[in-house]
């Protein structure tokens, strides 16, 4: 196996070749230390995230699904500076994190929207004020804040003399969810982190959500980082999808490549066990499994092999790194799908 046909993380997923992508995330890392004993000492880390590399180009929705623990959320909450990254390069329009891009710029074209909509409102601020509130704090006239709410507000499907002067308990899920794409929108953000950010909705309100966020990307030019345990959602508003498993990338690639053609073991599973309305295409044996490896002390090599089928013993003596495919930007890390890597399953090159 040539050392040249194997990507690191670091090097893995390139941007579009026309234009350098405009979210670029580089080997990031972020491990929580566990105190205990006595004096409170570190007894070990948390792999939450483990080097996970990706690049998100201008006007794209980057989908991330896997299972719950995998780093999903952690991921979400690096890329905006609210946990500081233990390794790993940010960079913004090549600008990096921490060296020629600050955390108030990066906040100013990086914005998320969470799960919970109650919990992401301040109880005692109307709807107008929570919208207007961030761009009062940096600099905006009160009145010209006050009309930016408004406008916001309507863009999100919410007639602003019936909506302004509510206050969060006042409003359904289905609403407080539109306050918050509105509220994170106030900055006229590059990317929207969206972390499950429809999941806690019923079924017709969100739909109703993910038809404003396609509105919105097109009206605005946003570029979205979706994440969601749904992969039928993710599959209906993704461009690409990057699945990830106990901190890493285990497969990343177009949405309609991966789902028609999945490489990776884990990500097979995981589309084995969408459900489905097809009588012919019932589910007769678990997809996958057993349950995640313990983040504290993870398999070495594939952090997957231990509930693996096709586990050989190169697959808990290595780990296969991100292999680029024939496909247009489609990377799996998988050793079965690395020609010549030695598994019985991988094409043998010349």
């Amino acid at each position: 196996m040539s050392p040249a046909t194997v990507l690191s993380p670091e090097a893995a997923a390139p941007g579009p070749a026309h234009r350098p992508p405009l979210l670029s995330v580089n080997g990031l890392r972020k491990h929580f230390p566990l105190k205990g004993g006595l004096f409170g000492r570190t007894t070990g880390v948390v792999r939450a995230v483990d080097g996970v590399s990706f690049d998100v180009a201008e006007g794209e929705t980057l989908g991330i699904v896997g299972e719950s623990g995998c780093g999903k959320s952690t991921t979400a909450r690096l890329l905006v500076d609210l946990i500081t990254p233990d390794d790993g390069q940010i960079l913004l329009e090549s600008r990096r994190l921490g060296v020629d891009l600050d955390v108030r710029e990066l906040r100013r074209h990086v914005q998320m929207v969470f799960q919970d909509s109650y919990a992401s409102l301040n109880p005692r601020l109307t709807m107008e004020d929570a919208i207007a509130f961030g761009p009062r704090v940096n600099g905006m006239p009160a009145a010209q804040a006050t009309a930016l709410a408004h406008e916001l507000l309507s863009k999100v499907g919410l007639e602003p003399r019936r909506f302004a002067g509510r206050y969060p308990h006042e409003l359904s899920g289905g609403q407080r969810q539109r306050v918050n794409i509105a509220r994170a929108l106030a900055f006229s953000p590059k990317i929207v982190i969206l972390d499950e950010a429809v999941s806690a909705l019923d079924k017709s309100v969100e739909a109703q959500v993910l038809n404003l966020l396609a509105d919105l990307k097109k009206e605005l030019g946003l570029t979205y980082i979706f994440i969601s345990h749904d992969l039928n959602v993710v599959r209906y508003i993704s461009d690409r999808v990057m699945v990830m498993y106990l901190g890493e990338v285990a497969e990343i690639g177009p949405v309609e490549t991966l789902y028609a053609n999945p490489t990776h073991p884990y990500t097979r599973a995981l589309l084995a066990a969408m459900p489905s309305m097809d009588p012919d295409r019932r589910t007769e044996e678990a997809p996958l499994s057993g349950d995640p490896p313990n983040p504290i002390n993870p398999p070495s090599g594939c952090r997957f092999h231990p509930r693996c089928r096709n586990a050989e013993s190169l697959c808990s003596g290595g780990s296969p790194g991100l292999f680029k495919l024939p496909s247009d930007r489609h990377l799996v890390a998988c050793h079965a799908a690395i020609p010549g890597s030695g598994h019985s399953l991988a094409e043998v090159t010349a």
